[in-house]
């Protein structure tokens, strides 16, 4: 049986899965130890939290904690070509910043225009990192099979890390038709800056995967829930991280959230 190991986050995993998928499944090891620059190992808990959630999936006949050992494949090998290139664009953006402060705006955006950045892809680089050949097929969800927890209209999710510039107070008006995910830190903070909303504490990470699937529209920044969106083909907006975005979500994808966009999925 085919075996593969991961020791990337919540978010990372979910990405690995059209490559695991495609590879005809099998055993997947979730590496909850190791750690890589500036990210802190993924942590017992989390990781066994992440096990059940592949366990609802058909083609991991099984999930399990990293003993050690070889296996059929590393998927963190995706870091290879992810980590240079977020280095490379982090360190221009924060370049193109100093330009911009020195020498005003005008600088900065002619920077940015001259040395573009470079497009990540998490799906795409697990993909080629197993010797696959052409581009990961992601017109069909990933993570099916997920029991619908309808609690609203509007699943919204925003962390700590990897924001961008939503004018999120765009969605006050849907805030009775909307409910928020992740820590409850992150909704209080949320709701502070913004506009109060109502907060749901998930039990499990299938939990939080029930109530994505059962919403009208997602919106969210660079994260584990956007990642299952992603995964479910959810209708979604997307806040990307400016310097550097790791996801450009397509299918019933946005990377701008507008009235349209959101009364589009929901209605009036």
């Amino acid at each position: 049986m085919t075996t593969f190991r991961h020791s990337g986050k919540l978010g990372d995993i979910v990405y690995s899965l059209p490559t695991v998928r495609a590879l005809g499944g099998g055993v997947f090891c979730v590496d909850h130890r190791a750690n890589y620059p500036a990210k802190p190992p993924l942590g017992l808990e989390a990781a066994q939290l992440m096990i059940e959630l592949l366990e609802t999936q058909d083609y991991i006949q099984h999930a399990r904690l990293y003993a050690g050992g070889p296996v059929d494949y590393d998927l963190d090998r995706f870091r290879n070509k992810a980590i240079p290139i977020h280095v490379f664009n982090s360190i221009r953006a924060d370049t193109d910043e100093i330009a911009g402060t020195l020498f005003g705006g005008f600088v900065r955006e002619f920077r940015r225009r001259l040395i573009p950045r470079m497009e990540i892809d998490l799906a795409q680089f697990h993909w080629e990192s197993t010797g696959l050949p052409g581009h990961v097929d992601l017109s069909t969800p990933w993570i099916t099979g997920i029991p619908k927890k309808v609690l609203a209209d509007v699943v919204i999710s925003k962390t700590s890390r990897y924001f961008g510039t939503f004018n999120w107070s765009a969605l006050k008006e849907y805030a009775p038709r909307a409910v928020f995910l992740g820590l409850e830190a992150e909704w209080q903070d949320f709701r502070s800056t913004y506009f109060d909303i109502d907060f749901y504490k998930v039990s499990s990470l299938v939990d939080f995967a029930q109530v994505v699937a059962g919403a009208r529209l997602y919106v969210g920044n660079q994260s584990f829930g956007l990642a299952l969106a992603d995964a479910m083909l959810i209708p979604r907006v997307a806040e990307l991280w400016d310097p550097s975005p790791n996801r450009r979500p397509a299918f019933n994808g946005h990377h701008e959230l507008t009235r349209d966009v959101v009364e589009a999925y929901i209605g009036l």
